[in-house]
């Protein structure tokens, strides 16, 4: 199992798009995380406004109000799949 997965202390604090081109995951202990948006399609997508528009489920889980998809912490680490193992 990934040590990201098992830290069961990482929880969102909330998401910033100051930087363009990005996504910015907060996290509570005051971390940030800032991902380029190419590798979420389908968040690049939509415009700023649409992708203010979300909630943290579970402090590591973001549901997006204009997107179908369910986004979680592990895959802004690139582990995709993984948070089905915490």
């Amino acid at each position: 199992m990934h040590p990201i997965v098992t830290q069961t202390t990482l929880c969102i604090e909330k998401l910033k798009f100051d930087k363009p081109g990005k996504i910015c995951i907060v996290l509570e202990d005051g971390r940030e995380l800032s991902v380029p948006l190419k590798y979420f399609p389908e968040l690049k997508k939509l415009t700023l406004e649409k992708r203010k528009k979300y909630t943290i489920v579970d402090d590591r889980t973001i549901l997006f109000t204009h997107s179908d998809l369910v986004y979680h912490l592990e895959d802004f680490f690139g582990l995709e799949g993984a948070w089905r193992e915490r």
